[in-house]
């Protein structure tokens, strides 16, 4: 089982609402994940995008991001989020996908160095929402962009997910 698919199955345990959403983790760079879900669990009394769900969905590629990132660091720690909001610019008409990246494709070193001195540290990502198929570049312009920053508290080295 690759680690994307052992993640997912622990996003699925431990957010339940992950799996009732179909949220799909389809891949990871180290750089950036890539998250989708279908519209049918997930649109509203006109048919498109829940906005709950949409957020949902971003936050969860964001949050999944953090949660790797330690990983490939070889830590563990409690990932929550501090802050996050989303516009929606267009209605979501389709299944949809969440794309986050680390800012510049790489830890922040004020991060890493956060981290290694105090087991803990705070990380601002953008991911943004795309409806059609999901792409680690995709074409068109975002339907919804979230912004949120996370809290890593209490690290520790850990083997991988």
């Amino acid at each position: 089982m690759t680690q994307l698919a052992r993640f997912q199955k622990r996003i699925h345990s431990m957010i339940p609402l992950s799996e009732a959403l179909g949220v799909e983790l389809l891949s990871y760079d180290g750089q950036a994940l890539l998250v989708r879900a279908p519209l049918a669990p997930n649109h509203n009394h006109q048919g498109t995008g829940f906005g709950g769900s949409v957020y949902s969905v971003a936050v969860i590629s964001a949050w999944g991001l953090v949660e790797l990132v330690l990983s490939d660091l070889g830590l563990a720690g409690n990932v929550v989020i501090q802050v996050g909001e989303i516009e929606h610019i267009e209605p979501v008409e389709g299944d949809f996908f969440a794309l986050c990246r680390l800012p510049g494709g790489e830890v922040p070193d004020r991060f890493r160095k956060s981290l290694a001195r105090h087991g803990k540290g705070r990380l601002s990502l953008i991911a943004e929402v795309y409806c059609g198929e999901p792409s680690m570049e995709p074409l068109g312009e975002p339907v919804a962009v979230f912004q949120g920053r996370f809290v890593v508290q209490d690290t520790h080295s850990r083997p991988v997910i």
